[in-house]
């Protein structure tokens, strides 16, 4: 039954409870990379959430360098490239782990909430933010200090976030909406309705326009952040739920877990102009910095695809380990 609940979730008879009985949570936020410090490795940092470890790849090789014990079924990731600190969800261990991105080392677990999933971090990686998808609340972590600043009352299930300058995103799955909240007094400006049940978020690089990946209505909510109305609904594959947007912002790709597939999604005139075969049950997808390569992981089969931009073809996969999930920004 661990095997994906992701996948068909019995689709609608385990849709409310699923989420942490069987494989114990999705991930957060799907966000696009924010740039890479070129005197450090480029890594991609994918969570095994079943193996209760972390896989790190250089993306320069395309090879994992190493697999670390990372915490109690890890789920969710952000980087942090400026303060070179990467932090990991672990659902069942009810708190979150920083890895030095360095050293490639733990340094901290912080206990956080009943059901911590998403995870996502501002620009400096000065703050950590934490969706709990049991209390409806998201918890803001000074990353120096490991204490709780500050919580919001979101809606139901809150999963995926994105921080964004002085705002922050956040996907509430059971609502169906994405609230977007101040940074500066924690206030929630907008609640918009969109698809049912939104997981993974996406933003364009100027900001101007987030996605919104709905599991059950196979389909991604398009997002004017400026009016914070919905513009348009692309179709998509089925069951899809994470995705990340190209450095141009002119491609969208979004992870389709019970096609094993990739949709490859024009921005500029919404139509899907590839279908990409992919490993069992993509989850977490994230693209370089320089737009080249996207990666994929994929839940069912404890892999990686790596696919090439120039031709939109899986260029290598790689084994990571089992229930491998990577759901946020997990490359530096």
């Amino acid at each position: 039954m661990l095997k994906h609940f992701c996948l068909s979730l019995k689709k609608a008879a385990c849709y409310k409870v699923a989420f942490f009985v069987a494989c114990l949570f999705f991930i957060s936020a799907c966000q696009q990379n924010q740039g890479q410090d070129q005197k450090q490795p480029h890594y991609a940092f994918i969570t095994n959430q079943l193996s209760d470890t972390l896989s790190i790849i250089d993306t320069k090789t395309q090879q994992v360098i190493k697999t670390i014990d990372i915490g109690h079924r890890p789920a969710g990731i952000a980087v942090s490239p400026q303060s070179h600190q990467a932090f990991i969800s672990n659902p069942e261990g009810k708190d979150i782990t920083i890895l030095d991105t360095k050293s490639l080392t733990v340094t901290a677990h912080i206990p956080v909430g009943d059901g911590p999933v998403g995870i996502a971090t501002n620009n400096d990686g000065s703050l950590i933010y934490v969706a709990d998808w049991y209390q409806h609340k998201i918890s803001v972590i000074n990353s120096q200090t490991h204490k709780i600043i500050a919580t919001i009352d979101v809606g139901n299930s809150p999963a995926g976030m994105i921080v964004h300058e002085q705002q922050l995103f956040v996907a509430n799955r059971d609502d169906n909406t994405v609230m977007i909240i101040d940074t500066h007094n924690y206030q929630i400006r907008h609640t918009i309705k969109v698809g049912t049940a939104p997981f993974g978020l996406a933003l364009s690089p100027d900001g101007t326009t987030l996605y919104s990946v709905n599991v059950r209505s196979s389909d991604v909510s398009v997002i004017d952040t400026q009016s914070a109305t919905v513009t348009n609904t692309i179709n998509v594959g089925s069951w899809p739920y994470c995705a990340t947007v190209s450095p141009n912002g002119q491609h969208l790709f979004v992870t389709n877990q019970d096609d094993s597939t990739i949709s490859v999604v024009d921005t500029v005139n919404p139509s899907i102009i590839s279908t990409i075969d992919v490993g069992d049950s993509p989850e977490g997808i994230d693209i370089t910095a320089n737009g080249q390569f996207v990666y994929v992981s994929n839940w069912g089969d404890g892999s990686i695809s790596i696919i090439n931009t120039d031709n939109y073809q899986v260029e290598k996969t790689l084994e990571t380990g089992k229930g491998s999930r990577a759901f946020g920004l997990f490359i530096n």
